[in-house]
């Protein structure tokens, strides 16, 4: 399929290939925020056609459980990553781990997730995401929360700050809402699920915020696969973030992410249905922290 073919009326707009490449930005987020507006029944519309994103992973029965990670990730982690349909390229996305200050006595690092889109793109839809947690290694729980997205014309800002000790969540309005203990954001979800013990045919259930509430996140364990990316083979467990208070996701496999089975826990794949086919995030370069 070639590019003018693939970009046809028929089958998908670049300025739809563009807002499809937000999800890959959001995908970092550790559960893809909602960059799809539930209907009025709370369900996400269906799409015209899907795809099984999960179909060649080994799935799992309970019982066998991964052990927990001391340590997954340092400070200088740097993953960089192709956002395709298919052989179609559509833009590029980061994963970093930068070493951060003391804050009131105690470590922090910051994650940062960043995606654009490829110039091709960017000339229809332009898409800049750049999301920074503020992270606490040692209590593993959100410390300052930052967005920062332009999708085409439009532009969306984000800050919250985490008070652990009156256990609120604070924006930039100064509206503030209740936090449990050890709540993670959009993006430390993802790295707060990387020291976890994964039982596999199982899940793990812990507290998430974002848009201004508090929800448990269910991550599924579904089984293992080998997958080969330019950055090499991997043997990997795949996993499936569901927000159980409803809405975001459809538990059908709607984003899946395929963390390598070490001490590293690296994502190398991660998949979401779209409306033809599924965007894929794809592990092109790996950097280990110091």
């Amino acid at each position: 399929m070639n590019l003018k073919e693939f970009t046809s009326p028929q089958r998908i707009r670049p300025v739809k290939l563009g807002r499809d490449l937000t999800v890959a930005a959001l995908l970092f987020a550790g559960v893809g925020l909602a960059w799809s507006q539930p209907d009025s029944t709370g369900a996400l519309p269906d799409t015209a056609e899907t795809t099984d994103i999960t179909a060649s992973v080994a799935l799992a029965a309970p019982g066998e459980v991964v052990p927990a990670i001391t340590r997954p990730f340092k400070p200088g982690e740097y993953l960089r990553f192709s956002v395709q349909y298919g052989v179609i390229k559509a833009g590029s996305a980061y994963l970093e781990v930068h070493d951060g200050k003391q804050i009131d006595g105690q470590p922090s690092v910051t994650l940062v997730a960043r995606a654009e889109s490829n110039s091709f793109f960017s000339a229809f839809y332009k898409v800049r995401t750049r999301i920074e947690s503020v992270w606490n290694p040692d209590g593993r729980y959100s410390v300052r929360y930052q967005e920062r997205r332009r999708e085409g014309k439009n532009k969306y800002e984000s800050d919250i700050v985490f008070d652990h000790d009156r256990l609120e969540a604070r924006y930039r309005d100064g509206q503030a809402f209740p936090i449990p203990p050890q709540v993670q954001d959009a993006l430390s979800s993802f790295y707060y699920t990387r020291f976890q013990a994964l039982p596999l045919g199982g899940s793990i259930v812990f507290d998430y915020h974002a848009s201004r509430k508090t929800k448990p996140l269910e991550v599924k364990v579904l089984g293992r696969e080998r997958i080969e990316t330019p950055a090499g083979k991997f043997d990997c467990i795949a996993i499936e973030p569901i927000l159980l208070a409803g809405g975001i996701f459809k538990n059908k496999g709607q984003l899946v992410i395929w963390l390598t089975d070490d001490d590293r826990r690296m994502p190398v794949l991660m998949k979401s249905k779209v409306a033809v086919g599924s965007i894929s995030v794809v592990l092109q370069e790996a950097r280990p922290g110091a």
